[in-house]
């Protein structure tokens, strides 16, 4: 019935560059798929279909839902949504209405906890990008399904698994519990979408390699249309194709997550000399330190004639619109991408792209999308090459952090991480990293977390921070970003700022002797000449309250009251200043 042929062509990219026209090679957010478990006799799953819906009409292009019915609340003979593939997956699963976000967690979770998931996977970068099509035959039944992966970023499996699965919306059918997503109750009985029908590759995945950075990946399959699945029809008008990359096998594994994922674009070539069709409209994630925005255009030549131009008509946020052009050579069937820049302020936009002409002649399609548009920071420096230095403060859990500085060119300036975790008390510590860039760079930092807690709070109160040559910060960044945080940084020319008093604090050595450190609540200074003043700053320069008293020729620091973390401790005599650094636990 299936899997009838499979083509599998990996090339590097210096050789498919002009081969491959599908997926793209700049690097992207991650996409999300969301595996429902489910069944017709579960009273509560209308409210999990409708949470679902609710999250992919949010996130629209970004998020796909797979309703897997499985179970025991899924066996009827006479109303039979279940599948081989399905109950593989589904295999583990013992409460309904749960799901599984990306393959993140060892089983499934409640609903209440979806849009967390989806929250920080949607900012996370993907470390590949898939996209394809399905060319389908009616009168045959026939799909010919072609999938492209191109990695962006190293995989830290040597092995990914691609999946290709059919899913089907409208089916009409009893469901228990319908009154709880009335949106989907048609004369009385129930409108099933997205039900998971069948998997084209092997119920989990096949494997793909290699998965370094640059690597192009394209699958052709050749796929009969059954004409019905369990107890109901296979309609081709409500089939859909979503493709997914995982990072391991899941059958093996307690997690298996998801890299990236994707709808196939569905081509129905038409009896027209010109039809271009609008595939997807996305905004690319490659950053920049300017008020503009990369965006990519997929389209699909359609008609019977070569397509030789394209204009379109851009409008950001209902403002009057800009014309893009396009010229080129596409041959009917084939698909291609066009890409061009929209300036746009930094925040989140609408942005409309309507085509207007095509091959010199009036056409209209449009597409709209919600565009974030990311800010950044300026770096201002008088050196045709300055030092920049890379602060983090990790938690207890250091083998979970990583984190890369990239040039414009997605280039990896430096790194660091996994770091050893910590033992005992001690919580936290600071790594710090330098790094020169050029005057007119713009880089971008990212700082991951594997289990998706950020650096903080419960482990110790990690943070990162950018500071400039002269000990500026330029950046601060909190630990409790979750599964991925990142900034954009521009180095521009001007007058090198100076750090406020405290800030950006280096240590000093001297005779003055503190101890102990890590200090729980008493620091004892010993000082060979008169002590004028004793400061103590957090890292980011404020002065903390404290109390100074003398014992015995020393000076003893009440620390109590300070929260754990790192402070420097400044100690002003006749003869300067000195300042250590301290972990308070």
């Amino acid at each position: 019935m299936k899997r009838i042929s499979t083509i599998l062509l990996f090339l590097l990219l210096a050789t498919t560059l002009k081969a491959q026209n599908l997926v793209s090679t700049d690097p992207y957010k991650r996409n999300v798929i969301i595996e429902e478990y489910t069944g017709i006799y579960c009273g509560y799953c209308p409210d999990g279909h409708r949470i679902a819906n609710e999250l992919a009409a949010k996130y629209q292009d970004r998020l796909f839902v797979l309703n897997i019915h499985t179970g025991g609340y899924a066996n009827d003979a006479s109303i039979d949504f279940r599948t081989e593939d399905g109950n593989i997956i589904g295999a583990k699963v013992n409460s309904f209405p749960t799901g599984n976000v990306n393959r993140l967690a060892n089983k499934a979770v409640g609903r209440d906890t979806w849009s967390l998931y989806v929250e920080q996977q949607v900012e996370q970068m993907a470390e590949c990008n898939v996209a394809g099509q399905v060319v389908i035959d009616k009168d045959a039944r026939k799909a010919t399904v072609t999938v492209e992966v191109y990695y962006t970023a190293n995989s830290v499996s040597e092995t990914n698994y691609l999946n290709v699965v059919m899913l089907q919306d409208n089916i009409i059918a009893y469901q228990n519990g319908s009154y709880l997503n009335p949106d989907q109750v048609v004369g009385g009985q129930y409108r099933h979408m997205h039900a998971f029908r069948d998997a084209i590759t092997p119920t989990w995945g096949e494997d793909i390699a290699p998965t370094t950075a640059g690597t192009f990946i394209t699958k052709t399959y050749e796929y009969d249309i059954p004409a019905k699945i369990g107890s109901f029809d296979v309609d081709i008008d409500d089939i859909e194709f979503v493709a997914f990359v995982t990072e391991t096998k899941n059958e093996d594994e307690s997690t298996s997550p998801v890299l990236n994922a994707n709808k196939l674009h569905y081509i129905s070539a038409v009896d027209e000399n010109i039809h271009p069709t609008m595939l997807s409209v996305g905004a690319s994630s490659a950053f920049s330190c300017s008020a503009t925005q990369p965006m990519d255009i997929v389209i699909n030549n359609s008609g019977v004639a070569e397509l030789t131009s394209l204009k379109f008509e851009v409008s950001v946020d209902n403002a009057e619109p800009v014309v893009k052009t396009w010229e080129g050579n596409a041959a009917p069937g084939q698909t291609f991408k066009v890409a061009f820049n929209v300036d746009m302020t930094e925040g989140s936009h609408n942005v409309n792209v309507k085509i207007v002409e095509a091959n010199g002649e009036e056409y209209e399609e449009s597409k709209s999308l919600s565009v974030k548009k990311e800010g950044w920071v300026e770096y201002k420096t008088e050196s045709a090459e300055t030092e920049m230095t890379i602060e983090v403060v990790q938690d207890k859990y250091g083998s979970q952090i990583t984190w890369e500085l990239l040039g414009s060119d997605y280039s990896v300036l430096a790194s660091g991480g996994p770091y050893e975790n910590l033992k005992g008390q001690v919580a936290i510590e600071l790594h710090r990293t330098s790094v020169k860039v050029p005057m007119g760079e713009c880089v971008k930092f990212v700082i991951k977390d594997s289990k998706s807690n950020g650096i903080c709070c419960q482990y110790g109160d990690g943070f990162y921070r950018i500071l400039n040559s002269k000990g500026k910060v330029i950046v601060n960044g909190a630990g409790d970003f979750g599964a991925e945080a990142s900034c954009v940084v521009s180095i521009v020319e001007g007058v090198e700022e100076e750090p406020e008093p405290g800030e950006g604090i280096e240590e000093v050595t001297s005779s003055i002797n503190m101890y102990p450190n890590p200090v729980n609540d008493k620091l004892y200074i010993e000082a060979e000449m008169e002590v004028e003043e004793v400061v103590v700053y957090d890292v980011f320069g404020r002065p903390q309250d404290h109390k100074t008293t003398r014992l015995q020729g020393n000076l003893v620091v009440d620390v109590a009251n300070l929260n754990s973390g790192i402070y420097f401790v400044k100690v002003v005599t006749e003869n300067g200043e000195t300042v250590k650094r301290i972990l308070k636990l």
